[in-house]
């Protein structure tokens, strides 16, 4: 066989490929990585805020603790505010949901500039090939190698690969050649973004200090704030240097297109008074927009070559889950790149791998598809972050911690319950849409969305366990907040929990009389 001039080829080195490009270094010193990145200068990305899933992969495995906590901001969770339905009420009287101090397992508000410009130094000092300033032209796929072909100024290279990885983002050059693309049609959400500077500080001096107690004095700044709204959210995300990431996501169906143009933005959130209070007249930096957010792909793993990031599928910005995808991927293609070399077959590996990539992505659609209509409800949302977050620590941050999804048997056993899984978070769809619809029906959506608060994992009792808890444990706590979540939605709906005759199984599978 006659030897690669690599043994991996990324395409693009923004945040998937930088990482990449830096966890194949570390974990294997010894196999050659080239990363093709087209812009020579890095800039600013949404996406700057990570949840524990994606930080735990940076801090455990890229070894990138003192760095972020150096040069990027702390998270101090999830916060969300939810105003009355005339949209003029003042942020001291918004219900509230959010942390009382910084959770256990650590998160980061990134300036997502500043860190692909790291993951691309770091990673060239740690041995990769990292060329800016190349186009792609072409993928010839072949066995045993593949060839790459680069622009480099005037200058039309190749090289040869055993493996390549497409990390192109949105360009998505292996799944347009491929056609892998899968449109999701269900879920019409669109983004509208842009950096500020001088957006009045949540825990400024001018801040009353009866607001400041009501959280117990912890930052409020340095959450992700969300203004919660029927039909669309708008975030508010700090980074360092007194900037701030400002946007809106929402469904088309109840955000005009407008807001796909600065002008549009800016008006939009002017028109309500929290947003504008804080907003005034900051200094606009930069703008993006995207018409719309959601789409999958056919497959993540083909004969030697991968789709990673926003190159393979993106479901929704609201829990930032691109970063955990992103994070899976990785570990996979690494893993497969190492096995391969090494000697090993891995066909029965990489199958499982990208079923479970597929299960991870049809589990993630339904926490937000036809759900955004009851996002402004601080009584309805309450209810379904419970139960979202229950989910997210129990049955994913809890798994990845033990690195068992590069488990074969406990992948296998993840697969085998996949199907009842995905039933069961869209039947709780299901059932908190009815539960929307009978609330707003009564004139009730709004009626607990000013002066109330709760601590965000108040609800949960397992924070300190996860990572170390078995199967058993886990599935435990999940199904103690899906039972909480469902009798709390039958108290709105008027209707008893059970009587005893019907299963948890007989509500997921629609058999349960009193949820018709």
């Amino acid at each position: 066989m006659t030897h690669s001039d690599y043994d991996l080829v990324i395409l693009g080195g923004g945040l998937a490929g930088g990482l990449l490009a830096r966890q194949m270094r570390l974990q294997r010193p010894d196999l050659r990585v080239l990363c093709l990145e087209r812009q020579t200068d890095t800039a600013f990305k949404v996406g700057e805020a990570t949840v524990e899933l994606f930080s735990n992969y940076m801090v455990r495995k890229l070894g990138l603790t003192t760095y972020l906590y150096e040069n990027h901001l702390p998270k101090n969770g999830l916060r969300f505010f939810f105003d009355n339905e005339q949209k003029n009420a003042p942020i001291e009287q918004l219900s509230e949901i959010g942390s009382y101090g910084l959770p256990f397992h650590p998160s980061f508000q990134l300036d997502r500039s500043t860190f692909e410009r790291e993951l691309r130094d770091s990673s060239s000092k740690l041995g990769a090939d990292i060329l800016e300033g190349c186009k792609v032209e072409h993928v010839e796929f072949g066995d045993p190698h593949h060839k790459v072909t680069f622009a480099e100024g005037s200058t039309s290279r190749t090289v040869t690969t055993k493996w390549v990885v497409d990390a192109t983002g949105r360009q998505s050059l292996l799944a347009k050649k491929l056609h892998l693309r899968v449109p999701e049609t269900e879920h019409r959400c669109l983004a509208s973004w842009g950096r500020l500077r001088n957006v009045v500080d949540l825990d400024g001096p001018d801040i009353d200090q009866a607001w400041r107690d009501r959280a117990r004095n912890t930052s409020r700044r340095l959450s992700t704030v969300h203004f919660m709204h029927k039909g669309y959210w708008v975030w508010l995300i700090p980074l360092r240097g007194g900037i701030t990431s400002v946007g809106i996501a929402g469904d088309t169906r109840r955000v005009h297109r407008d807001v796909l143009t600065r002008d549009g933005l800016r008006d939009f959130l002017h028109s309500q008074r929290a947003c504008r209070d804080l907003i005034g007249d900051a200094e606009w930096l930069d703008f993006g927009a995207l018409g719309h957010l959601a789409y999958g792909t056919k497959q993540w793993f083909g004969d030697r070559w991968a789709v990673i990031g926003e190159a393979a599928a993106f479901t929704d910005p609201f829990y930032s889950p691109g970063s955990d995808f992103i994070t899976i991927a990785n570990d996979y293609v690494c893993d497969l790149i190492a096995r391969q070399h090494d000697g090993e077959h891995t066909e029965e590996r990489q199958r499982l791998y990208d079923s479970y990539l597929q299960f991870r992505y049809k589990a993630n659609l339904p926490l937000y598809r036809e759900q955004y209509e009851l996002f402004g409800s601080y009584e309805l949302m309450s209810i379904k972050w419970n139960f979202d977050i229950a989910a997210y620590y129990a049955l994913w941050v809890n798994s990845y911690i033990q690195d068992l999804h590069l488990d074969i048997s406990d992948l296998r056993h993840e697969l085998r319950q996949s199907t009842f899984v995905i039933k069961t978070l869209e039947r709780f769809g299901s059932l908190f849409t009815k539960t929307e619809r009978k609330v707003s029906g009564q004139g009730d959506y709004f009626r607990k969305n000013l002066n109330e608060i709760a601590e965000g994992l108040g609800d949960l009792s397992f924070p300190h366990d996860v990572g170390r808890m078995d199967r058993s444990a886990s599935e435990a706590h999940s199904l103690d907040a899906f039972a909480k979540a469902r009798a709390r939605c039958f108290a709105l709906l008027g209707r008893p929990v059970g009587d005893g005759k019907h299963s948890f199984v007989d509500f997921v599978n629609g058999r349960a009389l009193e949820t018709n």
